[in-house]
């Protein structure tokens, strides 16, 4: 049995160009976490949360995630509460951020998930 790791690429046998290679080698872990997300409705609703929690923290890019500490959960949270959303809507929104940063952790991108 050949090692596939250890047989040369050769152009011919190649399926993605370099270009394409390094273009997703590229891809922010968020973003990856969110592409696999596999039903419609959950992807929905993650994108809501997320989107909203991106709003209240003023986070552009995907790689701002990395710096958000527990003081702004804890603070979006409470602005949650105080919007007087449900105690299940607050609940499912603290849950899509806390799959995404459970993520990140796997991939290494941040040092924990509180």
């Amino acid at each position: 049995m050949t090692n596939p790791l250890s047989a040369p690429a050769t152009s011919a046998g190649r399926l993605l160009t370099a270009d394409q290679f390094q273009r997703l080698a590229d891809v922010p872990p968020e973003i990856e976490w969110f592409a696999n997300l596999g039903n419609k409705a959950t992807r929905r609703a993650y994108e809501n949360a997320l989107g909203d929690f991106m709003k209240f923290a003023g986070i552009v890019k995907p790689e701002e995630f990395r710096t958000v500490t527990r003081a702004h959960v804890i603070a979006w949270r409470d602005d949650l509460v105080q919007r007087a959303l449900s105690g299940m809507t607050v609940r499912h929104r603290l849950a899509a951020l806390s799959s995404l940063f459970e993520s990140l952790c796997e991939k290494n991108a941040v040092t924990h998930n509180e």
